[in-house]
């Protein structure tokens, strides 16, 4: 099958590192995939890396009348049996677009986050009219919400995580332990936060929770990982509260494998947007437990008492607690990790998900 993917966004998150993840295993699997990209953004070095053929666009606003004609002229000279598009920019270009292509492409929209949708008159346009399916990266209780809140038709939605590739992201010794990088005891326990540096990312609660962990708990470390627009404003809190030598911000890192192997226990206390965040599949993926909260479809895989706690989002007394209850018990994250472990082998896989990708794909193409 040949497929065209478009992804407008300039930064590289989960959301984008999805996109490359679906794109490359397609191309594995024999499809005829290309990507439509900003040019010079971190997406597109990276699917050029991978070998995955791109088609660089600029998408600005003050570029959407030339970014459709572009868009169109790719859809008429490739004629793919669909568009699957992932950002507002490219979901607008490439829906409107594939209209002006006979006969019609059709178009897969994947929604990245829990939100509702805007109750505008444009927006009920483009997911009823411009977008043919849509797929919502989280859970049953997310794709019911697009449903019954925001209307769309129950067989032209369907939910399911990114899927995660179990291969790599396995439980193992790390090659450099963080704790000999930053000079710490090797008996010191780390607790984790690796996320691109958004606002609904709720890092500012990781930080509070860290301020109540450190005075009834020693030899523990809190580290955020990763950078973004949050970064200036979460060092300068990190440093009002006189936790510098407890809470370290590490910005970006290319070894996460060996990151996650360094780490106790996991933390990402989203407040919002959020389905199911990529690198909490990681993360129980590598055998950790987790402490999230109850946004979006994070349940579902951060099962309470199971393979992890979640609490309220923005409530940093819970967050703590429930830190301070896995940092207590080495048994209980060794339990839970290995049930987390489990669950994403059985329910999770990249394999599966690109089934079920695959599935969407031949449903909408036949429709």
């Amino acid at each position: 099958m040949k497929i065209v993917m478009a992804e407008s966004s300039t930064t590289m998150g989960g959301q984008e590192l999805a996109v490359l993840l679906h794109a490359g295993g397609l191309k594995k699997r024999g499809h005829d995939v290309r990507l439509i990209l900003e040019p010079g953004s971190a997406i597109c070095g990276k699917a050029v890396e991978q070998g995955i053929r791109v088609e660089p666009v600029a998408m600005s606003r003050a570029r959407y009348p030339t970014a459709i004609m572009a868009f169109r002229n790719i859809l008429a000279r490739e004629r793919p049996a669909l568009l699957h598009v992932n950002s507002s920019r490219d979901s607008w270009i490439g829906g409107l677009a594939a209209r002006l292509v006979s006969p019609r492409v059709k178009v897969v929209r994947s929604r990245h986050i829990s939100t509702p949708l805007n109750r505008n008159l444009t927006t009920r346009w483009l997911y009823r009219t411009l977008m043919d399916f849509v797929i919502v990266t989280g859970g049953e209780l997310t794709r019911r919400g697009l449903i019954e809140r925001d209307g769309l038709e129950p067989d032209r939605v369907a939910a399911f995580p990114i899927g995660i590739d179990i291969d790599q992201f396995k439980p193992g010794r790390p090659d450099r332990d963080l704790r000999l990088e930053l000079k710490l005891p090797t008996e010191h326990r780390l607790v984790g936060l690796i996320s691109y540096l958004r606002s609904y990312k709720g890092h500012e609660y990781f930080i509070e929770a860290a301020a109540r962990v450190l005075p009834r708990a020693k030899d523990v470390t809190f580290l955020i990982v990763g950078e973004g627009p949050e970064e200036a404003r979460l060092r300068e809190m990190v440093a009002s509260m006189g936790l510098s030598s407890n809470v370290r911000i590490l910005g970006f890192r290319d070894d996460l494998l060996n990151v996650f192997r360094s780490l106790d226990l996991f933390v990402i206390p989203s407040v919002e947007g959020d389905t199911i965040p990529q690198v909490l599949m990681q993360a129980l993926a590598m055998g950790l437990p987790v402490v999230s909260t109850t946004v979006g479809s994070i349940p579902d895989v951060v099962q309470d008492g199971r393979t992890g706690f979640v609490v309220p989002p923005r409530d940093a007394g819970a967050l703590a607690e429930r830190i301070l209850a896995l940092l207590d018990n080495s048994a209980l994250r060794a339990e839970m990790g290995r049930y987390g472990r489990t669950l994403l082998e059985q329910e999770y896989s990249l394999a599966r998900m690109l089934d079920r990708l695959e599935d969407v794909y031949k449903r909408v193409a036949r429709s």
